[in-house]
């Protein structure tokens, strides 16, 4: 609440020639009293102050009496002046009280508190509207000054609260206008319920601040135009206003909030979507990232001619156009709707519509939500600076080129790669800050020129979900990094944007191409390897689970090829080769399993079917828990090393 001014004094302020003369004199006769004491008296000085303290206060209690008669002069001297001192003080407290009573009556005191006022509003009429203002003003901390016609209002009621300050006098009144500090004042606000005094209020304080701004209140509706070519900067008409909250009450069941992502261009087909169905595009607002609250805007379009009006007022301004364009790369597109209609039947009909149109992203989300599905969905900027969105893909190694002259040729630049193998709790990260297509072609060269490198690389893209990664992308703008996002989802690359690492393994484990299959043969069998090649897999490696220690030995092969699998088998036949691994078998029951990688899913899934008609497979991509019960519980081999 508002408080006063805590350097002013709450009784007038008393000159100081006033209360100069009584303190001369009280110091004079203390000092003329003391001296005496001590030479006339013949007192020490402790005595003498006391003697001159309780005669000068007219008390004399008899503990010391005059003698001489120059003794019993001196302290006549001392009373009379003692007793004209009291006289004159006595007559300045009844001064001052006087003072105080006739400055509170008179409103004196709060005219100095009001002279002091800076930044305020004035508030000119305090009546049924006028109080309500003032209630939410004070609210929310803003100093105010109201200007009542009314002075039995001010002086029996406002006056009575310390807090409040306020004037009796008519508005109209350049003098008391100036009085309110208009001034100094942030704003004026009119309440008062005649319009004729609102409109010579609005001339008055806009002749004494030009500047100022001016909040006005129209009884009737016919006058808000004369309010504004008064000099109003808003006219609030509860006529009008009052309407529109009750239309909105009584819509309340047929409206609702959508939120969608699109360009400027989409904006007619948006339009027409909502108003051939009967329905209302009420208002618009802007999800800005740097905002807790979005950025409203009424619109009330219910007729194509209206769309029409204002894409025609685009076309003609492009100033307005760029602005507004801004406005949507800012926001990424993603912004919300309120939409009424004839039933709730129609809304579902347009949502649907502007879903399969691909605007839509959800229906009466929270402020919370819509952030969530923007970071999604959208490329919500953080950074305005440098625009980025981070891409999660899936392709092979020989797709390189492709992803990134669609990066190149926007503009953009792509900053690093991560990669997702399975036993690490954090993706494998890599800087590339590749953003010259003289570059890309100078990699893929030396790539090709180099077949370690290349196996290495294949190696690491399947092993990563069989080609999932994700790269952080820069743009010149959200426009381009939303031009990249769509080309890489068509070319049939692009699995989402800005997923979190959880999303991410999801994706993986739906769209990954690599799972481990637990086999049961016996030793030196390679029927299973047979299968998995002759469909197209790669085995990545093969692990043996030893009982009782609860140990895992891997081996790592990568076997692509039937090449491969014959330099395997030469390998087997040797000697101490064949005896480790016949034993290793023997150990883990005759059951091990292999990490195998193919170029889709639907190759994975025949692989897998192969198998188990083999009678080989016993599972795939199972717990680490559940492979140790199967181990544990299979019987176990006859042990017989060579």
């Amino acid at each position: 609440m508002q408080s006063p001014n805590p350097s002013l004094p709450i009784v007038p302020s008393i000159p100081f020639s006033v209360i100069k003369y009584p303190i001369i004199a009280v110091a004079g006769l203390l000092t003329y009293g003391i001296i005496g004491s001590l030479l006339i008296m013949h007192l020490d000085i402790i005595n003498a102050t006391y003697f001159t303290i309780i005669t000068t206060a007219t008390v004399g209690y008899g503990d010391i009496s005059p003698q001489t008669p120059l003794q019993k002069f001196f302290v006549v001297t001392l009373v009379l002046g003692g007793a004209s001192l009291i006289a004159y003080a006595f007559t300045l407290i009844i001064m001052v009280v006087s003072m105080t009573v006739e400055d509170i009556t008179s409103g004196a005191r709060h005219r100095r508190m009001i002279r002091s006022v800076k930044n305020h509003f004035v508030l000119c009429g305090y009546g049924r509207v006028g109080s309500a203002v003032h209630k939410e003003l004070l609210k929310r901390n803003y100093k105010v000054i109201i200007v009542e016609k009314d002075p039995a209002i001010v002086e029996k009621e406002l006056w009575d609260d310390s807090n409040i300050l306020a004037i009796p006098g008519d508005a109209t009144d350049e003098n008391v206008m100036r009085e309110a500090g208009i001034e100094r004042a942030r704003g004026v606000i009119i309440t008062t319920g005649d319009d004729v005094d609102n409109l010579f209020i609005t001339l008055t304080a806009r002749e004494i601040h030009p500047d100022i701004w001016i909040v006005t209140r129209a009884s009737k509706k016919v006058n808000i135009k004369r309010l504004y070519r008064s000099g109003a900067n808003q006219v609030i008409s509860p006529e009008s206003s009052g309407a529109e909250d009750i239309y909105f009450a009584a819509i309340q069941p047929t409206i609702m909030k959508i939120t969608e992502m699109h360009d400027v261009a989409d904006i007619r087909r948006e339009s027409e979507i909502i108003l051939k169905h009967g329905c209302t595009l009420e208002n618009i607002e802007y999800h800005l990232p740097e905002f807790k609250e979005p950025l409203a805007r009424k619109i009330g379009i219910t007729e194509i001619e209206q769309l029409n009006r204002f894409l025609g007022s685009l076309e003609k301004d492009p100033h307005r156009k760029k602005s507004l364009e801004r406005i949507y790369e800012s926001v990424s597109g993603i912004h919300s709707h309120w939409i009424s209609g004839p039933d709730k039947e129609t809304l579902e009909k347009v949502a649907d519509e502007l879903k399969k149109e691909g605007f839509l992203l959800g229906v009466d989300l929270s402020e919370d939500e819509i952030k969530e599905v923007a970071h999604k969905y959208g490329r919500l900027v953080e950074v305005v600076i440098k625009p980025e969105i981070r891409i999660t893909e899936i392709h092979d190694v020989r797709d390189i080129q492709a992803e990134a002259e669609i990066i190149l040729k926007n503009g953009c630049v792509l900053e690093d790669i991560e990669y997702y193998l399975q036993g690490f709790h954090e993706p494998l990260k890599r800087k590339i800050h590749l953003q010259d297509i003289s570059e890309m072609e100078r990699f893929l060269k030396r790539l090709s020129e180099d077949s370690a490198r290349m196996d290495a690389l294949e190696r690491l893209y399947t092993l990563s979900g069989g080609g999932i990664h994700s790269h952080r992308i820069t743009g010149p703008d959200t426009k381009s990094l939303a031009q990249v996002e769509k080309e890489l989802k068509k070319k049939g690359f692009l699995l989402g944007v800005n997923l979190s690492e959880e999303e991410i393994f999801e994706k993986i484990k739906e769209y990954g191409r690599v799972s481990e299959m637990l086999l049961h043969h016996a030793p030196g069998s390679i029927d299973d390897k047979t299968i998995i090649l002759k469909h197209g897999g790669i085995i990545l490696d093969s692990k043996h689970y030893l009982p009782g220690l609860e140990q895992v030995v891997t081996r790592k092969l990568y076997l692509k090829d039937y090449d491969d699998l014959k330099r395997c088998e030469e390998e087997y036949k040797k000697p101490d080769a064949r005896r480790s691994l016949d034993t290793l078998s023997q150990i883990s029951r005759n059951i091990h399993s292999h990490t195998v990688s193919a170029g889709d899913v639907k190759t994975i899934k025949k692989i897998i079917k192969a198998l188990d008609e083999s009678g080989q497979l016993l599972g795939v991509d199972l717990p680490e828990k559940e492979i140790w019960t199967i181990v544990e519980n299979a019987e176990p081999a006859r042990f017989c090393v060579e």
